[in-house]
This record gives structure tokens, C-alpha cells and sequence, in this order.
């Protein structure tokens, strides 16, 4: 069984050196942010089973970490044990009511905290084991299966990696685009036979897939042994589906409607962490869309079109904190997937505007010129399409505007 992960937030260094040092010789495997932005960030990325979290942190203190956690479904379970050089009453009182599980004052005793943390998690195994049918042990012992998919294809589990790109036969790799590039993760059986094999008969390709299937797991045994494959490539009533994996491009799915959520209810602090760990997933376009496929190249086409429209999200969130520098970055890189994307040249021209940077903002403005000449564009239209630019910072602030 895994050993129980923990987080510890906590900006000073010889606490968290501390903490580290005595949660690691308890035997629990320990991580360490010393922001609570850095924290929300790792529990996106890197769950842990239970949090030890600093009332007084730079930037977003204990309280709006807490408060972040316990209104999200997901975050909300993961006990937390509020650590605090404050003693008055109030303080504590305030540590709960946000959602703390348990509080301790500093300086502690490394003995009473490492109790507190085992009882947490006590705490935690027993929720867990109330709300699914499975014992915490059981969904331990399944390592999830890694699947990259954004800028290069590669599958890890544990300790183990290759590159499904390079060493699977082409069949195989059609045969994982397919099933990567359903946003569910499962494909039905039927359409895969008539996407592989189109001109065999039914019982034909019904045997063609079986094969196939074989052939596939038996590449991921020998690749990643010792492995199961069939607990993670299983056929469930005529579905060929993906369990227990974490596929890149879902994940990045996943944290950009999170945060298009959290945007639209006015939690921008949480929406910044999810567009972050959304962006952190995303290392170039879908390759498995150039396995021959149809259905993959849809997917990387509306990919594409997200990762765009989310990157205009990210850059208002990021402006509307007066973050202009970190705004252009995201949508520069945008440019590379829509260097005509009309609304995506308009904010970034009016980003160069607002950080005092008129030369930049004309570069672009030119930059975007030589695009729609290439495109044919008229001189008169182009001159028309300029003429609509914004010229100062919306007076509506950054998500209005």
C-alpha cells in the first residue's frame, strides 16, 4: 500500500523543515508549498490524503485556502489540520468555522501533531469507505496509468514509461487515439470495427478486434511489467473503455470548465488555480490526431478552439488583478494556435496599452496586418478592421470588457 500523502503549507522555512522532517520520519510521504496559491495548485496536481495549513501565509492567508477548499465537491473531503502562532480565541474559532478539521498553535510538539495528522486521517478513511462501496485499500493498490497525449504521447505508471508513439503498431495507436480522443474515455466497440476495418463483415472485425485488443495489452504488460492491463483497458458492455487512467487532455478539460465555473461566479482565486493547473497539462496540440482516425482530429480541432478561448479567460482573470506581464505571456503563446483570432489580437493590443507599451501594441497591430494580407483582405477592409480596435483598458474591468 501507498504510504498516506500530506501537504504541508507553510511560508516559514524552519516550520516547514520542521513538519517535513517529523511527518517524514512517521512514514508519510510529505510535500511542502510555501503559498496557499503554490497549495491549491499541488492538491490539484498531486492530491494528498490530508493538509497542514498556516493561518498567516503571504497573499492568500489559511482562511481563503480553507474557504477555497471547502466549497469545491472534490477538495472539500481532504481533511485539514490549521497550524497557527496566533492562540487567541477568535483565530481558532475563525479556522473552524471556514472548515477546519483540528488546530494547533505554535510552538508544537512534533509527537501531539503527528497524533493530530494520524487521527485526521483516521477520519478521512472512514468518509471514504461511507460514501464508496470500495475499501480505501483497494483503490490504493491500483496505480493510476498516465496517458500523455498534449506535445508528445507517452504512458507512465509508477516508475515506468514509454512512448506509446513510437512503440506501439500502427493499429495500436489508432486504436488509443480513438479511445484518448473520446472525452469519456470509452468508444463503442462497433465503431471501432468500422473505423479500423471497414470493409470486413461484422464477425470478421468482431475477431480482428479481439485480436487487436490481445495484442495491445499484451504490449502494455511487457512495456510496463509488472502490470495488469486489464484493469485498465476493459470492454464493458460492447464499450472499449479506459479506467483508473488520467489522460492529459482531459484533465485539461476538466480544469478549464472548473475554472470557466469559478469565473462566472466571481471566484477568481480559484478560477486562477484552475486555469494554471489546466495550462500545466498543456505542452502543444493533440497528437494523436495523426494516428488516421477521424474522430481524434475533431477532438484536436476542439482542443484547439478550447485551449484558445481559455487562454482570453486566464488573461482577463490575470489583468483584472493588474497581472499585465503574465496576461501577454498566455496569450502569445495562444498566437501559435490562432494568429488570426480576432478577439485574442484585440485583448493583447490592449494589454500592450495598458502596461504602457505603445510600441508593442503597434507590433502587433502590424504584425496582424501582414495575416490579413495574406489572407486577401482588402487594404479598405483591413483599414476597417483596425479602425475597431480598443484603445485604453475597459471601463468595465478586464471580464466585462
Amino acid at each position: 500500500m501507498d504510504r498516506p500523502h500530506l501537504l504541508i503549507v507553510e511560508d516559514d522555512v524552519s516550520v516547514s523543515e520542521l513538519l517535513f522532517s517529523c511527518l517524514s520520519k512517521a512514514n508519510y510521504r510529505v510535500s511542502v508549498a510555501p503559498t496557499g496559491e503554490a497549495g491549491l495548485q499541488l492538491i490539484e496536481e498531486d492530491p494528498p490524503d490530508a493538509l497542514v495549513l498556516d493561518l498567516t501565509l503571504p497573499g492568500m492567508n489559511g482562511l481563503d485556502v480553507c474557504r477555497t477548499m471547502r466549497r469545491d465537491l472534490w477538495m472539500g473531503k481532504i481533511p485539514i489540520l490549521m497550524l497557527t502562532g496566533k492562540a487567541e480565541e477568535d483565530d481558532i474559532v475563525a479556522g473552524l468555522e471556514v472548515g477546519a478539521d483540528d488546530y494547533m498553535t505554535k510552538p508544537f510538539s512534533p509527537k501531539l501533531l503527528t497524533a493530530r495528522v494520524k487521527a485526521l486521517l483516521r477520519r478521512g478513511n472512514s468518509l471514504d469507505a461511507v460514501d464508496t462501496p470500495e475499501s480505501s485499500a483497494e483503490k490504493q493498490t491500483v496505480e493510476p496509468l498516465i496517458i500523455k497525449t498534449l506535445g508528445r504521447c507517452e504512458i507512465t505508471n509508477g516508475a515506468r514509461r514509454f512512448s506509446w508513439a513510437e512503440d506501439f503498431s500502427p493499429a495500436q495507436r489508432q486504436l488509443m487515439a480513438m479511445l484518448v480522443g473520446s472525452p469519456s474515455g470509452k468508444v463503442h466497440q462497433e465503431e471501432i470495427q468500422v473505423a479500423l476495418w471497414p470493409d470486413s463483415s461484422s464477425s470478421r472485425a468482431r475477431s480482428s478486434f479481439d485480436s487487436l485488443m490481445s495484442r495491445v495489452r499484451r504490449t502494455l504488460d511487457q512495456l510496463l511489467e509488472p502490470f495488469d492491463s486489464k484493469k485498465y483497458l476493459l470492454v464493458k458492455r460492447g464499450y472499449l473503455c479506459l479506467e483508473n487512467c488520467r489522460v492529459d487532455a482531459h484533465e485539461f478539460i476538466r480544469f478549464v470548465r472548473k475554472g470557466t465555473q469559478q469565473v462566472a461566479t466571481g471566484d477568481l482565486w480559484p478560477a486562477e488555480i484552475s486555469f494554471s493547473s489546466a495550462f500545466s497539462f498543456w505542452h502543444g496540440t493533440f497528437i494523436p490526431a495523426d494516428f488516421g482516425s477521424d474522430a481524434p482530429i475533431f477532438f484536436q480541432d476542439e482542443l484547439e478552439q478550447l485551449y484558445l478561448e481559455a487562454s482570453q479567460t486566464f488573461a482577463r482573470v490575470l489583468a483584472e488583478n493588474g497581472r499585465y506581464q503574465e496576461a501577454v505571456k498566455v496569450l502569445r503563446h495562444a498566437q501559435r494556435y490562432g494568429p488570426s483570432n480576432d478577439e485574442l489580437i484585440r485583448l493583447l493590443y490592449q494589454l500592450c496599452l495598458a502596461q504602457g507599451h505603445p510600441g508593442q501594441a503597434s507590433q502587433v497591430l502590424r504584425q496582424y496586418c501582414e495575416i490579413l494580407e495574406r489572407e486577401k483582405y482588402s487594404t479598405e477592409d483591413i483599414s476597417d478592421v483596425l479602425g475597431t480596435f480598443p484603445q485604453k483598458i475597459p471601463e468595465k474591468g478586464w471580464l466585462k470588457g
